[in-house]
Formats: structure tokens, C-alpha cells, sequence
């Protein structure tokens, strides 16, 4: 297969992705739309959108003089302090699915959640890079 190919198959895999992702938040947002108006589907939309772009916005800044926080997260054993909060924050996560609570609900705590799983894996990564 030459380079040509593997790029057309390439944008196809993405178009087929994009598909899917919009079909998902379509079904997420279902609920809402049928309750409500479409300003709240805007609403998640955009503030979803808000919160990728500040996120990759911080995660591309330069990498800067290294600091003493940065030098104990970065030690030997900050990988198996990563570890225990993975494991920490996967059986928060799975206790807060396992209390079968509405939406509205459920969606505050799940968002921190996110938030705090993507941290918690960045410094599990950033520890295990740093050796």
C-alpha cells in the first residue's frame, strides 16, 4: 500500500469517526432536546467545546524550568502513587454509575470526575516519562 493510500483510508476512518461521535452526542443529548428547547444542546455543545480548547490550549504550553512539584511528581515512585489514584478514581467512577441517578443528576459529579481522570492519567504518564 503506498503513502497515497493509507492517507485516503486515513480520512476515511476520521469521516467514519465523526460520524459516530455525532451520532453519540446526538443520543447523550436526546433527552434534552426532548425536554427541553435547544438551547441547552447549544449550551453543552459549546461549553464541551470551551473546555477542549482550554485544555489543549494549557497542555501545549512549552515545557518550563523544572520546579520542585515538578521534580516529586517525576521521582520513581510518583508512578505508583498515580497508580493507587487510578485505581482510586476508577472505583469512585463505578460507584457513582452503580447509583442509578438521573441525568441531571449525575452529571455534575461525572464531569469532575472526567476532569479529575484526565489529570490523574496526564501525571500517571508524566511520571512514568520523567524517569
Amino acid at each position: 500500500m503506498t503513502w497515497a493510500n493509507l492517507r485516503t483510508l486515513g480520512y476515511v476512518a476520521a469521516f467514519l469517526l465523526l460520524g459516530a461521535v455525532i451520532t453519540a452526542l446526538y443520543g447523550a443529548f436526546r433527552t434534552e432536546l426532548e425536554a427541553s428547547s435547544f438551547i441547552g444542546f447549544l449550551g453543552g455543545v459549546l461549553l464541551g467545546s470551551l473546555m477542549v480548547a482550554f485544555l489543549l490550549i494549557v497542555m501545549l504550553v512549552p515545557e518550563r524550568r523544572r520546579t520542585a512539584w515538578v521534580e516529586a511528581i517525576t521521582t520513581v515512585n510518583a508512578k505508583y502513587l498515580f497508580f493507587v489514584l487510578i485505581i482510586a478514581w476508577a472505583l469512585a467512577m463505578g460507584f457513582l454509575a452503580s447509583m442509578n441517578l438521573g441525568v441531571n443528576t449525575i452529571g455534575v459529579p461525572a464531569l469532575l470526575g472526567l476532569f479529575a481522570g484526565i489529570f490523574i492519567f496526564m501525571g500517571f504518564i508524566w511520571s512514568v516519562i520523567g524517569e
